[in-house]
C-alpha cells in the first residue's frame, strides 16, 4: 500500500512513526510542510498506550522529550477564586471510601473532611506539596510507573520519532499546493514546482493522512464542520520563560488558573516552562489578554471537529479532525488515539467502507466524550465575577452534563436533586467525580435525610481517621524527593 502524510508536525511524525513500525512493507512518505509549535505540552496517561506500541521505555521518553512526570491536574481559581482542587492521574485506589461516603462526610463534616482528591488518592497530597510521589505504605498502592503522564517538548518528541523510527519513510520537503478530488476522494496532490519543474509535480497514494492541523488542507472539503459553541476559549497566548528555581517551580502537575476571560496553564520540561493564556476573544481582545497575562505568541483556534474523520481515501489525524480547548490535555490524546485506532484497522488489509464507518464512530464518540469532560470544568464552577465566568456558567447551554453516564448517572450530576441514592463508580467516570467533587458540590440533602432518619455512612471517628492521613502524608512529602533531584539522580545522569 502506498502512504502519503501531508504535515510534519507532532501528529505527522507520530503517525509515519506508528505506521512504519507496524507496517514496514508499506511505501510511506510523509510531506513536512508545518513544523511543530515547539510549546511545552501536557499529556494524559494514555500515552502510555503509544509509547508501549513503539517499545520507548519511560527513561528514553523523558530524554527525548526533556520531560518530566506529571502526577495531576491542578486547578487554580476555577471553582471560584482562592480555591483549588486536583484531577489525579491513575485508579482510584480501593481500600478508600466511594462517592457517597465523601459527599456525605463533605455535607455533615464540611471543616474536618479533606478535599476529595487527596481522600480517594492519597499521592495528590505529596503532588501538592511539590514533591514526586513515589512507593511508600501511605500512599498504598500507588505506583509512579503506572499512575503518572509527561510534560513535554513537542518539537524533541516529533525529532526523535523521526530519528528513529522512520528509517523507511520517504520524507519530501516540498510543500502541497493544491488537491484533486474525484468520486472515491483524492486523486492526487499536486507539489510547489521545482527550478526545472515546466508544471506542477504530482503524486497520488491508495491512502492520504492528513496532519496539517486546523487548516485540513487534505480532508476538509471532504465533511461538514460540526462547531462545538459551548467551548468559549478560542485564543491563547504562548511562551517559554526559564526557571528562577528549578527545585520548587518543578513541580509533578499541570496547573491551571481561572483568569479574567479563560484560563492560563502552566507545564514544567526539564529545559523551561511552558505558559500558555487560554481566553475568549470574545471577552477579551488581545490586548487586554496580554495586559493581564503577559506577551507571546498569539495563536486562533476553533473549537469543533468534522462530522467524518475519514472520508473516501484521506484520514484526518489530530487537529486536522478537531479541537476542543487546551484544557485536560485532549489534543494530543486524540492524536494518538486516532493513530492506534487507524493501525488496527489496517491490520485487517486494505481498509475498505466497513473500516472507515467505524472509525469515524470511535473518533465521533471520543472527541464528543472529552467536550463533555470540558465543559464540566465550567458547568461545576460558581464563579460569577466577570462576563466569560458568567457566561461559560450561567449563559451557556450544555448539550450534556457529564461524558459517557448512564441516564440514573447524569439525573445525579446534572441537577444535583438525588438525597441518599448510592451513586456507583461503574455508572459516573471518575474523572467527572474529581471535577464534580473537587467543586465541592455532593448530592446529599439535609432535608430529605432528616424526614427519612436515614443515617449517614459515615461518623467523626472516620473523618478525623481520614484528615489525621492527610496530615501524616504532608509530613511524608518533606521526605520525598523534589521531581528535578529524582529526575537529575535516575534520568539525566
Amino acid at each position: 500500500m502506498k502512504i502519503i502524510i501531508v504535515g510534519g508536525g507532532t501528529a505527522g511524525w507520530m503517525t509515519a512513526a506508528a505506521l512504519a513500525k507496524g507496517y514496514p512493507e508499506h511505501d510511506i512518505t510523509i510531506f513536512k510542510g508545518n513544523e511543530p509549535i515547539g510549546v511545552g505540552e501536557s499529556t494524559t496517561p494514555h500515552i502510555d498506550q503509544y509509547i508501549k506500541y513503539m517499545g520507548i521505555s519511560d527513561e528514553d521518553f523523558l530524554r527525548a522529550t526533556h520531560g518530566t512526570y506529571k502526577m495531576s491536574s491542578r486547578f487554580q481559581d476555577f471553582y471560584k477564586e482562592g480555591h483549588v482542587f486536583h484531577y489525579p492521574n491513575g485508579q482510584l485506589q480501593v481500600e478508600n471510601p466511594n462517592y457517597n461516603q465523601w459527599m456525605q462526610a463533605k455535607t455533615y463534616y464540611p471543616d474536618k473532611t479533606p478535599p476529595f482528591a487527596y481522600v480517594m488518592m492519597p499521592a495528590t497530597t505529596v503532588a501538592e506539596e511539590g514533591r514526586l510521589p513515589l512507593n511508600h505504605d501511605l500512599l498504598h498502592p500507588y505506583d509512579i510507573s503506572k499512575d503518572r503522564s509527561f510534560h513535554i517538548d513537542g518539537s524533541k518528541f516529533a525529532a526523535f520519532l523521526q530519528e528513529n523510527f522512520c528509517s523507511n519513510v520517504t520524507v519530501d520537503d516540498r510543500k502541497v499546493n493544491s488537491v484533486r478530488y474525484g468520486s472515491g476522494g483524492i486523486q492526487c496532490l499536486f507539489l510547489e514546482r521545482g527550478p526545472y519543474d515546466l508544471r506542477e509535480p504530482q503524486v497520488d497514494a491508495d491512502l492520504y493522512i492528513d496532519c496539517t492541523g486546523q487548516a485540513s488542507a487534505l480532508g476538509g472539503a471532504q465533511s461538514s464542520w460540526v462547531s462545538f459553541d459551548s467551548i468559549l476559549p478560542d485564543t491563547a497566548i504562548v511562551r517559554k520563560r526559564e526557571y528562577i528555581d528549578k527545585e520548587k517551580e518543578m513541580v509533578p502537575y499541570t496547573n491551571a488558573k481561572g483568569m479574567s476571560a479563560g484560563w492560563q496553564w502552566t507545564i514544567p520540561t526539564w529545559d523551561y516552562i511552558s505558559e500558555g493564556y487560554v481566553f475568549s476573544s470574545k471577552h477579551q481582545t488581545e490586548e487586554e489578554a496580554k495586559e493581564e497575562f503577559g506577551d507571546g505568541k498569539v495563536i486562533k483556534f476553533r473549537n469543533g471537529r468534522y462530522e467524518d474523520a475519514w472520508v473516501g481515501n484521506c484520514v484526518k489525524i489530530g487537529l486536522s479532525y478537531g479541537f476542543i480547548e487546551p484544557l485536560e490535555s485532549t489534543s494530543l490524546f486524540n492524536t494518538h488515539h486516532g493513530i492506534l485506532h487507524l493501525v488496527d484497522l489496517l491490520e485487517e488489509g486494505e481498509p475498505g467502507g466497513f473500516a472507515r464507518d467505524r472509525f469515524n464512530y470511535n473518533m465521533r464518540e471520543h472527541m464528543e466524550g472529552w467536550r463533555e469532560f470540558v465543559e464540566a470544568h465550567y458547568y461545576y464552577s460558581r464563579r460569577r465575577d466577570t462576563p466569560f465566568w458568567v457566561d461559560v456558567t450561567c449563559n451557556t447551554e450544555y448539550k450534556i452534563k457529564g461524558a459517557h453516564l448512564t441516564e440514573a448517572a447524569h439525573d445525579m450530576i446534572a441537577f444535583l436533586d438525588v438525597s441518599g441514592d448510592q451513586m456507583s463508580p461503574t455508572d459516573v467516570p471518575a474523572g467527572i467525580m474529581f471535577i464534580y467533587c473537587g467543586c465541592e458540590h455532593t448530592n446529599v440533602k439535609k432535608r430529605k435525610y432528616a424526614y427519612f432518619q436515614t443515617g449517614i455512612g459515615v461518623d467523626d471517628y472516620t473523618v478525623a481517621m481520614w484528615y489525621d492521613n492527610y496530615m501524616n502524608r504532608k509530613k511524608l512529602a518533606q521526605s520525598m524527593p523534589t521531581m528535578h533531584k529524582y529526575l537529575k539522580d535516575t534520568v539525566f545522569s
